[in-house]
Protein backbone atom coordinates (compact mmCIF):
# COMPACT_ATOMS: atom_id res chain seq x y z
CA UNK A 1 0.00 0.00 0.00
CA UNK A 2 1.21 3.25 -0.99
CA UNK A 3 0.90 5.26 2.34
CA UNK A 4 2.52 9.16 0.79
CA UNK A 5 -1.46 8.58 -1.40
CA UNK A 6 -3.24 8.55 1.88
CA UNK A 7 -1.49 11.03 3.78
CA UNK A 8 -2.85 15.03 3.18
CA UNK A 9 -0.43 18.27 3.00
CA UNK A 10 -0.71 20.47 5.61
CA UNK A 11 -1.77 24.00 4.33
CA UNK A 12 1.62 25.48 5.82
CA UNK A 13 4.97 25.21 4.80
CA UNK A 14 8.79 26.60 5.86
CA UNK A 15 10.56 27.99 2.43
CA UNK A 16 13.94 27.90 2.51
CA UNK A 17 15.95 29.56 -0.28
CA UNK A 18 19.27 31.11 -1.50
CA UNK A 19 19.91 34.55 -2.45
CA UNK A 20 23.18 35.49 -4.19
CA UNK A 21 24.62 38.43 -2.29
CA UNK A 22 26.91 41.30 -4.01
CA UNK A 23 29.87 40.08 -2.12
CA UNK A 24 29.52 36.38 -4.08
CA UNK A 25 28.24 35.15 -0.57
CA UNK A 26 24.62 33.52 0.22
CA UNK A 27 21.85 34.50 2.22
CA UNK A 28 19.77 31.24 3.48
CA UNK A 29 16.00 32.56 3.80
CA UNK A 30 13.38 31.37 6.20
CA UNK A 31 9.73 31.97 5.41
CA UNK A 32 6.54 30.69 6.11
CA UNK A 33 4.03 29.82 3.24
CA UNK A 34 0.10 29.01 3.18
CA UNK A 35 -1.12 26.88 0.69
CA UNK A 36 -3.73 28.86 -1.51
CA UNK A 37 -6.70 27.91 -2.94
CA UNK A 38 -4.91 27.00 -6.53
CA UNK A 39 -4.14 23.68 -6.56
CA UNK A 40 -0.19 23.37 -6.15
CA UNK A 41 0.37 26.76 -5.51
CA UNK A 42 1.80 28.49 -2.00
CA UNK A 43 1.73 32.14 -1.05
CA UNK A 44 4.39 33.94 1.37
CA UNK A 45 2.94 34.40 4.97
CA UNK A 46 5.20 35.23 7.45
CA UNK A 47 9.39 36.22 6.57
CA UNK A 48 10.90 33.96 9.48
CA UNK A 49 14.77 34.46 9.32
CA UNK A 50 17.77 35.03 7.25
CA UNK A 51 21.80 34.46 7.67
CA UNK A 52 24.23 35.55 5.58
CA UNK A 53 27.35 33.28 5.06
CA UNK A 54 30.51 34.52 3.16
CA UNK A 55 31.70 33.71 -0.24
CA UNK A 56 32.74 29.99 -0.56
CA UNK A 57 31.52 29.02 3.20
CA UNK A 58 28.58 27.02 1.58
CA UNK A 59 30.74 25.62 -1.36
CA UNK A 60 30.93 22.44 1.04
CA UNK A 61 28.79 22.47 3.90
CA UNK A 62 30.68 19.83 5.29
CA UNK A 63 32.37 22.84 6.61
CA UNK A 64 29.92 23.75 8.89
CA UNK A 65 29.63 22.68 12.52
CA UNK A 66 27.58 19.82 13.44
CA UNK A 67 26.24 22.38 15.81
CA UNK A 68 25.13 24.80 13.48
CA UNK A 69 23.65 21.82 10.82
CA UNK A 70 21.92 20.39 13.85
CA UNK A 71 20.55 23.99 15.10
CA UNK A 72 19.12 24.49 11.43
CA UNK A 73 17.50 21.29 10.92
CA UNK A 74 15.72 22.03 14.79
CA UNK A 75 14.40 25.37 13.65
CA UNK A 76 13.08 24.13 10.15
CA UNK A 77 11.01 21.50 11.90
CA UNK A 78 10.18 23.75 14.97
CA UNK A 79 8.61 26.25 12.30
CA UNK A 80 6.82 23.78 10.21
CA UNK A 81 4.94 21.95 13.64
CA UNK A 82 4.34 25.59 14.77
CA UNK A 83 3.34 26.65 11.73
CA UNK A 84 1.08 23.45 11.51
CA UNK A 85 -0.60 23.88 14.65
CA UNK A 86 1.23 20.85 16.02
CA UNK A 87 3.01 23.16 18.71
CA UNK A 88 1.43 24.65 21.46
CA UNK A 89 0.33 27.72 19.84
CA UNK A 90 1.92 30.77 21.21
CA UNK A 91 0.28 33.32 19.04
CA UNK A 92 -2.11 34.88 21.65
CA UNK A 93 0.28 34.83 24.49
CA UNK A 94 2.78 37.45 25.47
CA UNK A 95 6.38 37.02 24.78
CA UNK A 96 7.73 36.20 27.91
CA UNK A 97 10.53 34.31 29.97
CA UNK A 98 8.62 31.53 31.92
CA UNK A 99 9.83 28.96 30.04
CA UNK A 100 13.58 29.51 30.21
CA UNK A 101 15.70 26.95 31.54
CA UNK A 102 18.10 27.84 34.76
CA UNK A 103 20.94 27.99 32.08
CA UNK A 104 19.27 30.17 29.90
CA UNK A 105 18.24 32.46 33.56
CA UNK A 106 22.15 32.21 34.60
CA UNK A 107 23.48 33.15 31.22
CA UNK A 108 21.23 36.34 31.17
CA UNK A 109 22.48 37.06 34.69
CA UNK A 110 25.75 36.17 33.59
CA UNK A 111 25.69 39.40 30.73
CA UNK A 112 28.17 42.36 31.38
CA UNK A 113 26.33 46.06 30.82
CA UNK A 114 28.93 45.81 27.65
CA UNK A 115 27.42 43.03 26.61
CA UNK A 116 23.96 44.39 26.84
CA UNK A 117 24.67 47.26 25.48
CA UNK A 118 26.29 45.92 22.39
CA UNK A 119 23.23 43.61 21.93
CA UNK A 120 21.10 47.21 21.89
CA UNK A 121 23.51 48.15 19.16
CA UNK A 122 22.86 45.16 17.39
CA UNK A 123 18.98 45.71 17.75
CA UNK A 124 19.26 49.29 16.32
CA UNK A 125 21.57 48.43 13.88
CA UNK A 126 19.05 47.14 12.26
CA UNK A 127 16.22 49.60 12.70
CA UNK A 128 15.91 52.48 10.38
CA UNK A 129 12.58 54.91 9.95
CA UNK A 130 10.94 52.25 8.25
CA UNK A 131 8.24 50.30 11.12
CA UNK A 132 9.78 46.59 10.81
CA UNK A 133 8.73 43.87 13.04
CA UNK A 134 10.05 43.42 16.27
CA UNK A 135 10.50 39.82 15.78
CA UNK A 136 12.46 40.29 12.13
CA UNK A 137 14.42 42.84 14.35
CA UNK A 138 15.20 40.48 17.03
CA UNK A 139 15.66 37.51 14.26
CA UNK A 140 18.23 39.43 12.23
CA UNK A 141 20.30 40.61 15.14
CA UNK A 142 20.76 37.33 16.78
CA UNK A 143 21.88 35.26 13.70
CA UNK A 144 23.89 38.17 12.21
CA UNK A 145 25.92 39.15 15.50
CA UNK A 146 29.04 37.56 14.78
CA UNK A 147 29.62 38.15 19.16
CA UNK A 148 26.70 36.81 20.00
CA UNK A 149 26.60 35.69 23.48
CA UNK A 150 25.88 32.20 23.68
CA UNK A 151 22.31 30.74 24.79
CA UNK A 152 20.67 33.99 25.39
CA UNK A 153 16.88 33.71 24.03
CA UNK A 154 15.06 35.73 21.93
CA UNK A 155 12.53 36.73 24.38
CA UNK A 156 15.75 38.78 26.08
CA UNK A 157 16.34 40.70 23.04
CA UNK A 158 12.21 41.30 22.65
CA UNK A 159 12.64 42.84 26.32
CA UNK A 160 15.77 44.69 25.03
CA UNK A 161 13.85 46.55 22.49
CA UNK A 162 10.60 47.47 24.79
CA UNK A 163 13.49 49.49 27.05
CA UNK A 164 14.88 51.11 23.29
CA UNK A 165 10.92 51.92 23.25
CA UNK A 166 11.02 53.07 27.02
CA UNK A 167 14.22 55.61 26.43
CA UNK A 168 13.05 56.77 22.97
CA UNK A 169 15.66 55.41 21.00
CA UNK A 170 12.91 53.64 19.30
CA UNK A 171 9.16 54.01 17.94
CA UNK A 172 6.82 51.55 18.57
CA UNK A 173 3.50 49.93 17.20
CA UNK A 174 0.95 47.44 18.23
CA UNK A 175 1.32 45.20 21.22
CA UNK A 176 5.08 45.18 22.35
CA UNK A 177 4.49 41.84 24.55
CA UNK A 178 4.32 40.00 21.46
CA UNK A 179 7.14 40.44 19.18
CA UNK A 180 5.19 39.31 15.98
CA UNK A 181 2.60 41.83 16.55
CA UNK A 182 4.37 44.65 16.84
CA UNK A 183 6.65 47.10 14.59
CA UNK A 184 9.30 49.48 15.55
CA UNK A 185 11.51 52.14 14.01
CA UNK A 186 14.38 54.77 14.97
CA UNK A 187 12.78 57.98 16.33
CA UNK A 188 13.90 60.48 13.48
CA UNK A 189 15.61 63.11 14.58
CA UNK A 190 14.61 66.17 13.40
Amino acid sequence: MDTHKNAATLRNAVLCSLADLPDGGLRVVMDDLRKSDTAGMWQHRTFVTFKDYPPGMLADPVGLSEAELADFGFFVLVRLLAVNGRLADTDDAPDCDAHLTNEKRHRIAALTEEDVARIDQQLLSHCDGQFRKVAYIVGTAMSLDPERPPGIPDVFYAGRVRKLVERGALQAAGDLSRMRYSEVRRVSSA
